[in-house]
């Protein structure tokens, strides 16, 4: 990806990066609330409107805070939450990859980020009492053991910019060749598919302004999570700046944009479909973390099994045409008089 006017296309590219961290920002309440629906749909259970997150969030807006012991620490750590979740929003692209010479994050600091907003979420639980802090220590507990467990995905993606990651891997068949990166978005999709969910009674610390920024940093957070886990699996739909110009770049983020809203509505019936499975919080926990470790083993598995191979053909391809050069240059030299 080359482009003879850098600064223009990063100029252009600041725009759509506000308007994709907006984009996700906004669209984050509304997920969770077509989970919800979907969920209720499903199951047979009267559920609350897919925009009944919104309200419920403006309404704890325009609520008093309560005046407890510990909610002082409780409200900063839900600001620093919501600070991290958008943060978090940022740093992956929704339906534009980045431009080169663009500072991209990569997937390890993504993934710190978040995982430092989820324990941010945890401490409000932590602070109430009760079983509230068994959960919320539980909670902050399998947070950190993500990365531990998200390790074999790190190593598929290795150290580059993730955007540059997502780049080198775009035109890459989901059946075929990008069949590994499909398992290692399946394993990032299932940080937020088995999440913890944490009831109201846990967040009685929480009223007003804190537990809406709570509520809006955990859909930020859950969001953030589906669009890495999607940009991972099919990267595909994502707009790639490269030499044929802005016009078409543009036209591909729309076309992006598109793709993006009918991503997220396959995730919200995914999302539905696993939080059915009524299972116990640490049993749930435990499933989440090996079956993300093991995914990303088999994906690296895959890997290996597959690029040696290419690189090995393409070796012996081009010690093929290096020796036909060879003989073709001897004969020439003996014809010669």
């Amino acid at each position: 990806m080359t482009h003879s006017i850098p600064w223009g296309w990063v100029l252009l590219f600041l725009p759509l990066l506000g308007l994709q961290t907006l984009a996700m920002v906004f669209a984050a309440p509304w997920l969770s609330g077509l989970v919800g629906r979907v969920a209720g749909r499903l199951s047979g259970v009267s559920a609350f409107p897919v925009m009944g997150r919104w309200q419920d969030i403006w309404h704890q807006f325009r609520r008093p805070r309560l005046q407890q012991e510990g909610a002082q620490l409780a409200s900063i750590a839900c600001a620093a939450a919501l600070v991290l979740a958008v943060l978090g929003c940022a740093l992956v692209p929704a339906f534009t990859l980045a431009v080169l010479g663009f500072p991209a994050p990569g997937l390890l600091l993504i993934c710190c980020v978040l995982v430092m907003a989820l324990v941010c979420l945890n401490i409000p639980c932590v602070l109430g009492g009760g079983l509230g802090a068994v959960q919320g220590a539980r909670g902050m507990l399998g947070a950190f053991l993500l990365l531990p467990a998200l390790v074999p995905v790190f190593l598929l993606c290795g150290a580059r910019d993730f955007s540059d990651f997502l780049a080198t891997v775009h035109g890459l068949s989901p059946l075929t060749d990008g069949a590994p990166f499909v398992l290692a978005g399946v394993a990032l999709f299932l940080v937020p598919a088995l999440a913890w969910p944490v009831q109201d009674g846990q967040l009685a610390l929480l009223a007003g302004p804190e537990r809406a920024m709570w509520l809006w940093a955990a859909d930020c957070v859950q969001i953030t999570w589906v669009v890495l886990a999607l940009d991972t699996a099919w990267p595909g739909s994502l707009a790639l700046p490269d030499d044929a110009g802005m016009e078409q770049w543009l036209s591909q983020c729309m076309l992006g944009f598109g793709l993006w809203g009918a991503k997220l509505l396959l995730a919200a019936v995914l999302l539905a479909l696993v939080r059915l499975v009524v299972l116990p919080p640490l049993r749930r926990a435990r499933v989440r973390l090996v079956s993300i470790f093991l995914l990303g083993v088999l994906a690296l598995q895959v890997t290996w099994s597959v690029h040696p191979f290419l690189a090995e053909r393409e070796d012996t391809s081009v010690s093929a045409v290096l020796q036909d050069n060879s003989q073709a240059s001897a004969a020439g030299m003996e014809d010669a008089p």
